[in-house]
């Protein structure tokens, strides 16, 4: 471990043993001999209890020392150093424990994302310790993205976007994923990405930004979506937000809306009562806003259904003459 730090030119600090109470070193980052004015706090596991081989998972007992790791004042992160791999593995600690506050080992996969050696520590990992894009080539950001492994596949996904969003081969890869997998499976971070094609006033531009001939062939490609691509789309606004700012369902609606297609088929998914009654509320959110007064009748159908979000909606409308979920 003190190898791989030191080969970036950054400090190991360890604690001595007598005074080791969950936090074997600390590391102090440095870029172009520059202080970041950054530390973090590791935990160094090593040997056979530690690393499962057979399923390839890193085990980490917290031995009682979760609430100190979690009101640290520094990161805290985990290293698993497998001895017959010759390999190490790190994982967050304080992110893992705010999602598993009770666990007492915290148990996580190996895998390529989070090996921790002497190019990943300065390409992956002190990047993501401040919350900066990773540095990955392309090829390995779209293996990423295939992968069945959460943690690669939101590096690759993330990477993809971020950095190389402008290549066609990235786009194929996103809507190939959407097309092929439920909304249960699609991470919602995917719709937001989809949603900079149309764009909406809550996009927020970082990395590489889109050129128009991106635009076009991404908008291309969206012309195949019909009615189960909508449904699914659909699938993401939840009941508590609705569309409104900043949510996923701004994002819904701006692809849905910039779609040729997107009305008409609005209207058909609005007629079929086996739909769900949630689904066609949005659906017919998004027609109101494009269409209000001729969304009117459809609208007061669902109010009439019972659903009593319509009812404040058609009343909206008949007052304002519109419908803007965004002031």
């Amino acid at each position: 471990m003190r190898g791989v730090v030191e080969a970036a030119n950054c400090l190991f600090h360890k604690i001595e043993q007598e005074n080791d109470i969950g936090i074997d070193a600390l590391i102090e980052l440095i870029r172009d001999e520059e202080p970041l004015n950054r530390q973090l706090a590791v935990q160094v596991k090593a040997g056979a209890s530690y690393f499962d081989q057979v399923k390839q998972r890193c085990i980490l007992p917290v031995d009682g020392h979760a609430s100190y790791w979690a009101g640290y004042p520094l990161p805290v992160y985990g290293v698993i150093v497998a001895l017959d791999l010759q390999k190490a593995f790190w994982v967050d600690i304080k992110s893992y424990l705010k999602m598993h506050p009770q666990c007492a080992t915290i148990s996580f996969p190996a895998t390529e994302a989070n090996t921790l050696d002497v190019n990943t520590f300065t390409t992956v990992f002190v990047p993501t310790v401040l919350k900066e894009l990773p540095d990955i080539p392309y090829e390995q950001a779209i293996r990423f993205f295939a992968s069945s492994h959460d943690d690669e596949f939101y590096l690759g996904m993330t990477v993809l976007f971020r950095k190389f969003c402008n290549n066609s081969g990235v786009w194929d890869a996103f809507i190939d994923y959407f097309l092929s997998h439920s909304a249960q499976d699609i991470p919602g971070r995917l719709i937001y990405f989809f949603a900079h094609v149309p764009w909406h006033p809550d996009i927020w531009g970082t990395g590489e930004q889109l050129t128009e001939e991106t635009q076009d062939y991404v908008r291309e490609r969206f012309t195949s979506f019909a009615r189960p691509e909508l449904i699914k789309l659909l699938e993401f606004v939840d009941e508590d937000n609705m569309i409104a700012r900043g949510t996923m369902g701004q994002s819904v609606e701006a692809i849905i809306s910039s779609l040729p297609q997107g009305l008409p088929l609005l209207r058909d998914i609005l007629s079929d009562l086996a739909v769900p009654r949630l689904i066609r509320e949005v659906a017919g959110i998004i027609l109101a806003i494009n269409e209000p007064k001729d969304a009117l009748p459809i609208l007061d159908s669902l109010a009439k259904e019972g659903s009593w979000y319509m009812v404040g909606i058609v009343d909206h409308i008949k007052e304002c003459g519109e419908l803007n979920p965004y002031m």
